[in-house]
């Protein structure tokens, strides 16, 4: 085999040993697991080469099941993964955690639900959005005034499908996962890359200045948390937000084209990639561009044309819609940042916030991003649960006194995510 810093040439799905992770202060050879795993070989991978404690924390439920089978894992005598005491210093098996998780547990044996992945509800509803989103593609090239339609569907496709999917909770069968994860790759961004920027980094180190580059990337257009610097511009970003989010979907490709050729999202360095992993983020260029570019372009007579009266609409109304709900839950003026507890199930909840949570139209329509607290606690489990699950979690904080951040409305929450951006950019206008 072949091996590179962050990618192994050698194929089609091996990679170029070993493979070790660190969980708990020790580490464990994935060498054999990797292909092994009941959750699937994409989310495995991203425990390599760093410390998964979060990760593997969060996304069993049954963890006297989970630490057995971890027991199984042969462990590295010559540990080469140093220690991160940015995730040591969490508690990830306190009195909150282990209530809250033997509460939701308790839910799914009573309510007899089999899997607490996607069941076949939500594959219907997958394969009716997508069915939803092939048919207005199809119609806009004719008429464009379905452009916004195509957009808001497309973002759609990311937000109630590849979210679920490539979190490994939309289905129980990790192929499927895969399937349904590729959308993103459709509508312009990579399922390799946003499993890296999401589940490694944002997921664990919520609204955390040094680890969670969701809260500082849009800097020094946008100020996100208030440890980044202020600039006498940002007073103005609660009126120029919306112009930035539209043009998400335009900049979404060429970031992860970037991330790619770096061997890094940021911060995070890719795991060690096999020739099918390669070849599915090129393949996912490939057909974003020919579906979002060169067949409308061919459409259109070849005319450009086409830029301003097809690419570009279905483009802003679409970054717009996505932006517009996934930047909510945790930039408002409910949500804590650089949160300093040590019990990270409270961590997530002091920086996330729901909205409408008893709304099934609202959980239906958001890909259960309404539902944010539930899915920070437990982002193994689909979205169709959280209705249910943040009953629980409402309760279990009463209890515990801690604050449960939730607003009526998505206009409620949308209102105070503007005001939370002009107190962002109005705190201080020093340079």
């Amino acid at each position: 085999y072949q091996r590179r810093v962050h990618g192994g040439f050698c194929g089609p799905c091996r990679m170029a040993a070993p493979l070790t992770t660190r969980i708990d202060g020790t580490e464990y050879s994935l060498d054999e697991f990797v292909h092994q795993h009941p959750g699937g070989r994409e989310m495995l991978l991203l425990a390599v080469n760093r410390d998964a404690t979060g990760m593997f924390h969060s996304y069993h439920r049954n963890m006297q099941h989970a630490q057995a089978k971890l027991k199984l894992l042969p462990v590295v005598s010559k540990p080469s993964i140093p220690p991160a005491p940015e995730i040591d210093r969490f508690d990830f098996n306190s009195k909150l955690y282990d209530k809250l998780r033997t509460r939701v547990n308790t839910y799914f044996r009573d309510a007899q639900v089999s899997s607490s992945r996607g069941s076949w509800m939500m594959l219907f509803k997958s394969l009716l959005l997508v069915a939803l989103w092939a048919a207005s593609y199809w119609f806009s090239l004719q008429y464009t005034i379905l452009c916004p339609v195509v957009g808001v569907l497309s973002a759609s496709l990311g937000l109630c499908i590849q979210h679920d999917a490539n979190h490994g909770a939309l289905s129980s069968v990790p192929f499927v996962n895969t399937i349904f994860g590729f959308f993103d790759d459709v509508i312009g961004g990579s399922g390799l890359m946003w499993r890296h920027q999401h589940c490694v980094g944002h997921h664990v180190f919520c609204n955390d200045i040094a680890k969670d580059n969701d809260t500082k990337s849009q800097f020094p257009l946008m100020r996100l948390n208030p440890e980044l610097p202020a600039r006498s511009y940002l007073r103005y970003q609660h009126l120029y937000a919306p112009l930035l989010y539209s043009v998400l979907g335009v900049s979404y490709p060429w970031s992860d084209l970037w991330a790619y050729f770096c061997g890094a999202y940021f911060d995070i360095a890719l795991h060690p990639l096999a020739l099918a992993d390669h070849a599915i983020f090129l393949l996912g260029k490939a057909v974003h561009f020919g579906l979002f570019l060169i067949f409308p372009f061919l459409s259109f007579g070849c005319e450009f044309s086409m830029l301003w009266r097809w690419y570009l609409p279905t483009q802003l109304f679409g970054g717009l819609w996505l932006a517009a709900v996934f930047a909510v839950s945790h930039n408002n003026t409910a949500c804590e940042h650089n949160c300093t507890v040590s019990d990270w199930a409270e961590l997530q909840i002091r920086t996330s916030a729901n909205w409408a949570p008893d709304s099934l139209l609202w959980n239906w329509a958001s890909g259960g991003l309404n539902c944010q607290i539930e899915h920070h606690l437990f982002p193994g489990i689909c979205h169709t649960h959280y209705p249910a699950i943040s009953k629980i979690v409402r309760q279990v904080c009463l209890e515990e006194k801690i604050p449960y951040n939730a607003f009526g409305t998505f206009g409620s929450i949308l209102s105070n995510h503007f005001e939370f951006l002009y107190k962002m950019g109005n705190e201080d206008h020093r340079q």
